[in-house]
């Protein structure tokens, strides 16, 4: 019996505990590298989503002063008021545009002007 045990304690496979964390230590790194890489696809989802509003919301108003005498909006709820302004998954109010953490600010003047919220996000001129 006892060379039986041995035996069979000699055929045992199985992985060392070195090798098992080894295992862990390289799932950990791939899993913090694939945290990082969405994260930046996030961002990006953002920012390609407000310079997209942005974007609109200047043809909007250029529209609204070709087809109104060279007027331009008092502010953009009134553009969608009227139609001429419509943006999927972003809400508009008076005179901003929010998003999905983002806000775009119009201010009525000759010419208009577009400031975006945060800076950071860089949603273009």
């Amino acid at each position: 019996m006892l060379k039986q045990m041995q035996e069979r304690r000699g055929s045992d496979e199985g992985f060392t505990l070195i090798e098992l964390l080894i295992a862990i230590v390289v799932v950990g790194v791939l899993s913090a590298v694939v945290i990082v890489g969405i994260g930046g696809l996030n961002d990006s989802g953002k920012t390609g989503a407000c310079k997209a509003s942005k974007d609109a919301a200047k043809a909007a108003v250029a529209v609204h002063y070709a087809n109104h005498a060279g007027v331009y909006p008092a502010d953009l709820a009134a553009m969608v008021t009227l139609g001429e302004l419509e943006l999927n998954g972003a809400t508009v109010s008076a005179s901003t545009i929010t998003g999905s953490g983002w806000t775009i600010i119009y201010t009525n003047a000759t010419p208009p002007t577009y400031v975006s919220a945060p800076a950071a996000l860089n949603c273009g001129t």
